[in-house]
C-alpha cells in the first residue's frame, strides 16, 4: 500500500516539477531582464517602480500558471469532484511573487549607484548619495496634501503631507529636499471631524518638518519615478520661484548604505525552498488520475476548461451579449485608469473625479455626463472583481427572460437612478462603481419574485442566492461606509423598472421563465 503511494507520488512529481521549475525560474528570469533591458539599461520604459516591484509579482505569475502548469496539474485527484487544483496553484502564485518581489528589489539595489558628493550640485546619475556640506535654504517651503482611502471596505482614510526645501544652490531651484508624513484615522469620521484631526496632523508636521535635521543622515535617494515624487513636484510648484523643466527630489534614508546584497539575493532562493517544500507537501495528499495522464501524454486536450469557458464568457454572444459587452466596457476603462498613473488599490477622489467620478457640485453645474461614466470607474482591482462576479451572477437570470435591449435599459436606468440616489443623499462625495446599476439588476429580478412569472421552486433559490448578495453588500455599506444610497436607489429603481417590463408582456417573461 505504502509503497504504491509512493510510485504513485514519484510519477506526480516527474510530471509536474519540470513544469514547475520552467514556470518558476523561466517568468523570474524573463521579467528580470524585461525590465533590465528596456526600463534600466536602455530607459524606453519608464515607469513606477511600484509596478515592477508589487503589481507585476502579483499578476504575472498567473500567466504561466495557467497556460503551462495548470494543465499538468490536471492528474491530481481530488475526493470531492468539485474540487481542483487552486490550491496547489496558490502556493505557486505566493512562491512566484516573493521570488519577483526580491528580485525586483535586487535588482534595483545592485543597479543603483552611490556617489559622495561635496555638495548636491556634483550630482551625476547616482540614486544613493551621501553629501558632505548640506544647506537648505528655509525662507521657501513648500506644503502638499493627499488623501487616499484603503483597507477591504475602504474603512480607513490616509492623510499624507509633503514637505519641500530648496537646496541653496547659485539661484537654480533645481534641487528641493522633501520630507513625508502620514496619518491614518477611521474613514467613519464625519467631514467636520476629518478637518479637525487633518488640522492638528499639519500644524504638528510642519513644526517637525522646521525643526528636522536635514544634516544628519549618513546617505540619501534621488527619488525616481513615483506617486511619492509627484507629490512632492506638486509641492513644489507651490513655492513661488522659478521651477526649471528637470527637478531632483532628495529624501533622506535611515541606516547606513550597504553595497553588499548577498543577503537579498540569498532569500530569492530561500523563497523558491520555502514555497517549493510547501508545494511538494501538498501533492502527497491528492491522488493520481491515470486517464488524465495518459491522454496529457497522447497529446489529447480535455474535452472541457473551466477557465477557457469562464474567458469564452468575454465573447458578446447567446444570452450574455449584453452582459458581456458591460464587463468588456468596465475592465477597458480600469486598464485606461491604470495606464494612465490612477492608483490599482486606492485611487484619490482627484482621480476618480477627473475620469468622470459623481459629485453632486459637478452635476448641478451642468456636468450631467457623470451620472452615466461613474458607472463604469472602479476603486481598485477589488472593487472591480467584486461588481463583475454580481453582475455576472445577477444578469444569468435577467438578460436571458428580459432580452438583450430590456436588460441593458434597466442596467442603464438603474445605474443613473442610483447615481441621482448617491449625488441626493451625499453632499460632497465623489461616487463610482458598477453597484448601483447591478443592484438595479437585482432589483428587477426581486421584483419578479412579487409577480407570477416563476414557480414556487423558482423563487426560493433565487430569493436565497440573490437575497443573500444584497443583505450582506447592504449591511456592509452601513458598517463601512459604502455608497448604500445608490444601492438602495439601484435597488428600488430596477425593482419598479423590472415590474413595468413584466406587466407590459407578461406571457412572454412567463413563458422564457418556464
Amino acid at each position: 500500500m505504502a509503497k504504491g503511494l509512493f510510485k504513485k507520488y514519484l510519477v506526480k512529481l516527474k510530471h509536474i516539477v519540470p513544469t514547475y521549475a520552467m514556470v518558476v525560474f523561466g517568468t523570474l528570469l524573463a521579467a528580470l531582464a524585461f525590465r533590465w533591458l528596456l526600463s534600466i539599461q536602455s530607459g524606453i520604459l519608464t515607469i513606477d517602480e511600484e509596478y515592477y516591484e508589487l503589481w507585476i509579482p502579483m499578476l504575472l505569475p498567473w500567466i504561466p500558471i495557467t497556460i503551462w502548469l495548470r494543465p499538468k496539474l490536471r492528474i491530481l485527484k481530488f475526493k470531492k469532484q468539485n474540487r481542483d487544483s487552486v490550491g496547489h496553484q496558490f502556493i505557486v502564485w505566493m512562491t512566484m511573487g516573493a521570488m519577483l518581489v526580491i528580485g525586483n528589489n535586487y535588482l534595483t539595489e545592485k543597479t543603483a549607484k552611490f556617489e559622495t558628493l561635496t555638495t548636491i550640485e556634483h550630482l551625476n546619475d547616482g540614486r544613493y548619495i551621501s553629501i558632505e556640506y548640506v544647506a537648505l535654504d528655509k525662507d521657501y517651503i513648500g506644503a502638499q496634501a493627499k488623501f487616499r482611502v484603503s483597507g477591504k471596505y475602504n474603512q480607513y482614510f490616509n492623510m499624507n503631507l509633503y514637505f519641500v526645501h530648496p537646496f541653496k544652490t547659485n539661484g537654480v531651484f533645481k534641487y528641493w529636499y522633501g520630507k513625508k508624513y502620514h496619518l491614518q484615522v477611521s474613514n467613519k469620521l464625519n467631514d467636520f471631524e476629518k478637518e479637525k484631526r487633518f488640522r492638528t496632523f499639519y500644524e504638528r508636521s510642519i513644526k517637525s518638518f522646521e525643526t528636522h535635521r536635514h544634516y544628519e543622515p549618513s546617505y540619501y535617494e534621488v527619488l525616481q519615478i513615483s506617486d511619492d515624487k509627484d507629490a512632492f513636484i506638486e509641492a513644489v510648484e507651490k513655492v513661488d520661484v522659478y521651477i526649471p523643466d528637470e527637478l531632483v527630489i532628495i529624501e533622506a534614508k535611515k541606516g547606513s548604505y550597504s553595497n553588499d546584497h548577498s543577503k537579498t539575493f540569498a532569500w530569492i532562493f530561500g523563497a523558491f525552498g520555502i514555497g517549493f517544500a510547501i508545494f511538494l507537501i501538498a501533492l502527497i495528499f491528492p491522488g493520481y488520475n491515470r486517464l488524465v495522464h495518459q491522454r496529457q501524454l497522447k497529446g489529447l486536450k480535455p474535452k472541457s476548461d473551466e477557465l477557457v469557458d469562464m474567458l469564452k464568457f468575454l465573447i458578446p454572444r447567446g444570452n450574455h451579449y449584453v452582459t458581456s459587452i458591460i464587463v468588456n466596457l468596465n475592465l477597458l476603462v480600469f486598464i485606461i485608469m491604470l495606464i494612465s498613473g490612477v492608483s490599482a488599490i486606492s485611487p484619490t477622489a482627484l482621480e476618480l473625479l477627473n475620469f468622470g467620478g459623481n459629485r453632486r457640485t459637478e452635476v448641478l453645474n451642468g456636468e450631467w455626463w457623470r451620472l452615466f461614466t461613474a458607472m463604469f470607474l472602479h476603486a481598485g482591482f477589488m472593487h472591480i472583481a467584486l461588481n463583475i462576479f454580481g453582475l455576472v451572477l445577477g444578469s444569468l437570470f435577467i438578460e436571458p427572460v428580459f432580452g438583450r435591449l430590456k436588460f441593458l435599459m434597466v442596467y442603464i436606468l438603474s445605474g443613473i437612478c442610483a447615481s441621482l440616489s448617491s449625488i441626493w443623499w451625499h453632499e460632497n462625495t465623489v461616487s463610482i462603481g458598477a453597484s448601483g446599476a447591478i443592484f438595479g439588476v437585482y432589483g428587477a429580478l426581486l421584483g419578479l419574485l412579487l409577480t407570477n412569472a416563476m414557480s414556487k421552486e423558482n423563487k426560493k433559490g433565487i430569493l436565497y442566492m440573490l437575497g443573500i448578495y444584497v443583505a450582506i453588500s447592504l449591511i456592509s455599506g452601513l458598517a463601512d461606509g459604502i455608497d448604500n444610497a445608490a444601492h438602495i436607489g439601484g435597488l428600488i429603481s430596477g425593482a419598479i423598472i423590472g415590474l413595468i417590463i413584466y406587466y407590459l408582456d407578461p406571457k412572454a417573461i412567463k413563458e422564457r421563465f418556464g
